[in-house]
């Protein structure tokens, strides 16, 4: 009885695994970042891969942190697309969150989970540094 208690008292991993709490974390780098957002989400030809892609916007490994931070927003050229330190002012955030000040469609076209989105902005938080 009192094992039983104990169990439904501390939960058990299938508790965990339902509420997300088990989700694989990763450190805020631009690494991070590109392979689990940019690469599975947004890197392709359609979207921000070859050739710049949408907004004249690649978001290929390599050239993603130079077209990202510091960078004018060519959809509305009154935003950046990433201000270190700042992701709430930052305009890559708005577009994933689908903030009502936005030119056009949030992005990308199938919403990010919350996991990711929080990845990019703990790495913009963080300074949005090229690592």
């Amino acid at each position: 009885m009192i094992e039983l208690l104990l169990l439904v008292a501390c939960g058990t991993s299938a508790d965990t695994a339902e509420t997300g709490d088990s989700a694989e974390t990763f450190a805020p780098t631009l690494t991070n970042v590109q392979e689990q957002v940019f690469d599975k989400s947004c890197a392709f030809s359609t979207c921000h891969g070859e050739g710049g892609g949408s907004g004249e916007l690649s978001l290929l490994p390599g050239v993603s942190h130079a077209n990202l931070v510091g960078v004018a927003s060519d959809g509305d050229p009154t935003q950046t697309r990433v201000i270190p330190a700042d992701p709430d002012n930052s305009y890559l955030i708005k577009k994933m969150e689908g903030a009502s000040d936005i030119v056009d469609d949030p992005m990308p076209a199938v919403p990010l989970d919350a996991d990711r989105i929080q990845l990019v902005r703990d790495w913009i938080a963080e300074g949005a540094q090229d690592n």
